[in-house]
């Protein structure tokens, strides 16, 4: 392996940590699950926002249009955008397919198991509007959402788009699998009872494993360039990602007690 390749190596001591969290086999009824995702949907909002913070960098919308950068690069960014922006969603009452974001997906699954989206989505409405510190400064995000987020936006505010290219590659895309399938066997909460979560998890599941997560290692890889600063820089923005989501799923717990 080249000394300068990014590789999902530089977590690897982090995931059983993650993968065997506690917190996993404490959402146990509706109530819990409730609780759960009233903090989750703050991350699944912020995913978003990484994201679109990597699109623009990568493949900004400009009028009038000139190619940019790698076309390697643009191309992983737009599938990835594609599917978590317009993702395949649950098929309407006549059966017809939909689309959807992952952020309006989830809460259409908060609504379903009685949870209340509406502070996210007055938070989302903020922060496109007014920035992410007036959100902030609504509190309507649980504590451990909102120190989840801060080093979220802590990422997008380097301006550098490997740093935040590696949070979301290994803090994110790569982690999310097996973190979610942690979940699914170990919560006491089955699909007849909240089908619209376990659509979302499985989804996530499929998408980040089979395609995301190798599309996103490859699009970091391109952008660090061999270059040994930028790969630190990437390594360590990746590390403290998952670190970040070790800590929220210890607040997230902490709040079900």
């Amino acid at each position: 392996m080249s000394p300068s390749f990014f590789s999902p190596d530089v977590v690897a001591d982090l995931g059983p940590t993650l993968n065997a969290h506690p917190l996993y086999a404490r959402v146990r009824t509706l109530d819990d699950l409730r609780i759960f995702m009233a903090h989750h949907v703050y991350s699944v909002w912020d995913f978003m926002s990484l994201l679109k913070c990597l699109q623009g960098h990568i493949a900004p919308t400009t009028v009038p249009w000139k190619p940019r950068g790698s076309a390697e690069v643009r191309f992983f960014i737009n599938q990835i955008v594609v599917g978590e922006e317009c993702d395949e969603g649950l098929p309407d009452a006549a059966g017809n397919p939909t689309h959807a974001s992952h952020f309006e997906l989830y809460c259409d699954a908060m609504r379903e198991v009685g949870a209340n989206p509406a502070p996210a989505i007055r938070f989302a409405e903020t922060a496109a509007d007014k920035g992410f510190e007036a959100a902030l400064s609504l509190n309507v995000a649980p504590p451990a959402a909102a120190q989840f987020m801060r080093s979220t936006f802590g990422f997008v505010a380097t301006g550098k788009p490997h740093v935040v290219g590696a949070a979301f590659a290994l803090g994110r895309e790569h982690i999310i699998p097996a973190m979610f399938r942690a979940l699914l066997a170990k919560m006491g909460i089955d699909a007849k009872t909240a089908p619209a979560f376990h659509f979302y998890l499985e989804r996530h599941i499929h998408l980040d494993e089979d395609f995301h997560a190798p599309l996103a290692l490859r699009m970091v890889n391109e952008l660090v360039g061999g270059d040994a600063g930028k790969l630190a820089e990437a390594n360590a923005a990746a590390r403290a990602a998952v670190q970040a989501r070790i800590a929220f799923w210890d607040g997230v717990q902490a709040a079900l007690r």
